[in-house]
């Protein structure tokens, strides 16, 4: 499992278009330099656009917990499991502050 701590800072990577159909249930990651697409779930969805061009993890976890309405562990423990497909899939990256 991804080791985080409250400091770790994350961006999209540069080439990332983030693309909703809010309407159609449709979430979506471009990679716009090698054509590499991802299907999202709406709370992938949301942690990508809430990283933005820059969040800390433990500011993203607080979003998200409130966002999503879920206790500490369960929270953390969701929001890895996006963080480490995006970062796996080089969606965002992890950055010094």
């Amino acid at each position: 499992m991804l080791a985080l701590n409250p400091d770790s800072h994350f961006e999209l990577e540069e080439d990332i278009l983030l693309q909703a159909l809010p309407e159609l249930d449709h979430y979506y990651a471009f990679n716009t330099k090698d054509g590499d697409n991802f299907k999202l779930n709406h709370t992938a969805h949301w942690v990508l656009a809430a990283i933005g061009s820059g969040v800390n993890y433990l500011e993203l976890l607080q979003g998200f917990s409130k966002m999503f309405n879920l206790d500490g562990k369960a929270a953390e423990q969701d929001l890895k499991e996006v963080l480490q497909y995006a970062l796996e899939n080089k969606i965002i990256k992890e950055v010094k502050p």
